[in-house]
């Protein structure tokens, strides 16, 4: 068991060491999603998931940022999306099985629905909602 646990939070730690971090030219840009190869880590995938790091973003001057991260769960490729407070989707990462990568254009009184999909765009795997603190 103390095994498994530490070869788990290795491969967590391996995960989020690879994604780097970059900032664009302009706030209304995204850096684009690093992906990570599935085949990579050997712990079995439980299911596609995604999350938002922080989450909400803290109220401060300027643009926040969040870290947008995911898995299909199956290594099979999937796709990003976001819409802004019930807008059209715009695409925020496409073709990866699992990866992250920065939101630096998120507003306080906005909504961002980040929606990972399969790579044809036909089932919803997982959801987040990401919100900026009001000052």
């Amino acid at each position: 068991m103390k095994a498994t646990i530490s070869i788990a939070t290795a491969a967590t730690c391996l995960l989020f060491a690879a994604c780097e971090s970059k900032r664009p030219e302009s706030a209304a840009e995204t850096t684009k999603p690093e992906a990570t190869a599935a085949a990579a880590s050997p712990i079995a995938q439980t299911g596609p998931a995604i999350k938002a790091t922080p989450n909400p973003v803290p109220a401060g001057s300027g643009m926040g940022t969040t870290t947008i991260s995911w898995t299909t769960g199956d290594g099979s490729e999937g796709e990003v999306y976001v819409s802004e407070s019930g807008q059209a989707e715009r695409l925020f990462a496409s073709k990866t099985p699992q990866g992250s990568g920065d939101a630096p254009w998120v507003q306080a009184g906005i909504s961002y629905e980040f929606r990972l999909y399969d790579a044809a765009h036909a089932k919803l795997l997982g959801k987040v909602v990401v919100t900026r603190a009001e000052q």
